[in-house]
């Protein structure tokens, strides 16, 4: 799941920001209908990903990771959160049917965190359509659907919690809390309306344990930004972004009283860019804007939100407060400076790089001692190389290896040491091999696993 609620800082910042939520609703009978309807179109991700190691000069290790996606061009164009695929390398959709596809990755976005990924089949797949989140009320009824804890295809029914919470992420938060559940695992997956549309994706939870699950307090990406950033992703040409040269505040009711304005909403300007348009406009520090063309902007978040998708060139007319009087004047919108249309944005090749070093499967290996023997209760006969610890979310734990299991042959060759492991899949690794065999003797028999080398065998 996002990152943010991982951090304890993080989360008591958040805290301040969040209301009273209601237990999540029960589902209803035309639920069933939408959920039908919709399912097809909704995917599970699974993937292998790298993590650095925890020992110091040890390469990166594979760790397995669930998420959701789902379809919105009958082409095969899947889209999920960035922090999904960030790292991956390797992915799979699997559809509702069971049907497992490969899929690659054609672009994630930068600051949003919301990437675009694609599946190659022989026939038009179901796709779901994008709703209009700005019409969204608190209160309102929605489904969450996805792969919690990578257990499969789950539904959960709630309700629009709050609208428009900043979670200290980007410059233009604009998250939809809801009460239906999100877990790890439902990260990239829709958050779906009365009629089965998209209305959010489903990318952040909020718990004060961080192995915590869903306590009622979930957040989804507004549909109408992430349609925007899909559109922008997709875009060969990627226009870049509109900028005024403005950094603005939010305006609390102290800062509104202080600046004489009749109520606290709006952003107030802390800076300008001479150069920018603003400064040529003669905005200053201390304006407080209130609306874009007519239309009030509730805070800094919304004024940036519909200045950075505004076309460079546009006329913008911006409304004002100064010196406890209301002003008015005309901006005209550049191209963000320093901006490339590639900029932090992640693509399919580079990948490739991420795999260049042996995976690490998560397994620290050690000589079998007297010790290790005594420990495990070890056949005093047992040759092999010990497995001394397993770390958490690795490939090793994945094939139910744990601390005490001996690797006795590796392809048909005897192990002796933990010298002949690393050897093994170091010279599988140069070879490109998809999979490496392993014979683990443990506690009650004896058995082959295959370990992932290559991306070819995630």
């Amino acid at each position: 799941m996002h990152r943010l609620f991982a951090l304890s800082l993080s989360a008591l910042v958040v805290l301040a920001f969040l209301g009273t939520t209601a237990s999540a609703r029960v589902m209803e009978t035309g639920d069933a209908t939408v959920v039908r309807r919709a399912s097809a179109a909704v995917v599970n991700i699974a993937e292998w990903k790298t993590r650095a190691s925890t020992q110091p000069g040890q390469p990166p290790r594979r760790i397995k990771v669930y998420a959701s996606g789902f379809v919105i061009d009958p082409s095969g164009i899947i889209v999920t959160n960035k922090h999904v695929v960030d790292g991956a390398l390797d992915m799979h959709v699997i559809f509702s049917n069971g049907d497992r596809v490969p899929a690659r990755l054609l672009v994630a976005g930068a600051m949003a965190d919301v990437a675009v990924i694609k599946v190659d089949v022989d026939h038009p797949l179901p796709a779901l359509k994008w709703a209009d989140s700005d019409a969204l009320q608190v209160g309102d009824a929605v489904l969450t659907m996805g792969n919690p804890l990578g257990l499969g295809m789950s539904v959960s029914a709630g309700i629009i919690s709050a609208l428009n919470r900043n979670l200290h992420d980007t410059p233009f938060d604009d998250y939809i809390q809801t009460d239906a559940a999100i877990n790890f695992g439902n990260s990239g997956g829709p958050l779906i309306d009365h009629n089965g549309d998209v209305v959010g994706i489903d990318t952040a939870l909020y718990n004060p344990d961080a192995n915590g699950g869903s306590i009622g307090i979930g957040f989804a990406i507004p549909s109408n930004i992430a349609s925007f950033v899909v559109r922008f992703l997709l875009n060969p040409d990627r226009p870049k972004p509109g900028w005024i040269g403005v950094t603005l505040q939010d305006l609390d009711e102290r800062l509104a009283d202080a600046m004489g304005v009749q109520r606290a909403s709006g952003a107030i300007i802390s800076a300008i860019d001479p150069s920018g348009p603003a400064g040529h406009a003669d905005l200053r520090p201390a304006d407080v804007l209130e609306a874009i063309d007519g239309a009030p902007q509730s805070d800094s978040r919304a004024f940036m939100r519909a200045i950075v998708r505004m076309s460079v060139g546009r006329a913008l007319h911006l409304t004002f407060w100064r010196d406890g009087r209301k002003l008015d004047t005309t901006v005209s919108v550049a191209a963000w400076p320093n901006y490339t249309p590639t900029q932090g944005l992640m693509r399919g090749e580079a990948v490739q790089h991420m795999i260049e070093a042996a995976p690490d499967p998560g397994m620290r290996i050690a000589a079998i001692t007297d010790e290790a023997r005594a420990q495990y209760g070890l056949d005093p006969s047992l040759t092999g190389a010990l497995v001394s610890a397993v770390e958490q979310d690795c490939e090793a734990r994945e094939l139910g290896i744990v601390p005490g299991d001996v690797i006795t042959n590796i392809q048909g060759a005897p192990v002796a040491s933990p010298d002949d492991v690393r050897r093994a899949i170091e010279a599988a690794h140069q070879a490109h091999r998809a999979y490496l065999a392993m014979l683990i003797h443990n506690k009650t028999d004896l058995h082959w696993v295959s370990l992932s080398i290559t991306s070819a065998g995630s």
